[in-house]
């Protein structure tokens, strides 16, 4: 199991995993992210070096990203001048995802951070 896999797990489900072991106590009482710091050192996962690859990630891909929203935004305006509708569709579409993309990294290195 990954740390992407109890991410994913919910909060009772987590609950579940944590009556599994019996050094973790007060399962009931923890939160989603108290659960996971507990569960992650009996699952063999690396908290840290799981922070240290999310930080590398996002630093990465937040300029390409950006980059990539840009020409699209290009993409879009050229395409708004010609007035062809399915093109901007699919430009707005694109850029859509990417900002969605770009905010979950964000949120992913805010959560990090806030652990690490």
């Amino acid at each position: 199991m990954e740390l992407r896999d109890l991410q994913r797990m919910t909060v009772v489900k987590l609950r579940e995993e944590g009556l599994k072991h019996e050094g973790i106590v007060g399962v009931h009482v923890m939160n989603k992210q108290q659960l996971i710091e507990a569960l992650a050192p009996r699952l063999g996962i690396d908290l840290e070096a799981a922070v240290r690859a999310v930080r590398e990630r996002f630093a990465g891909d937040k300029t390409a990203r950006k980059l990539d929203i840009r020409a699209l935004k290009g993409e879009r305006d050229v395409a708004l001048a010609a007035h062809d509708a399915a093109t901007v569709a699919q430009a707005r579409q694109r850029i859509k995802k990417h900002k969605r993309v770009l905010r979950r990294l964000a949120e992913q290195a805010r959560t990090t951070a806030v652990r690490g």
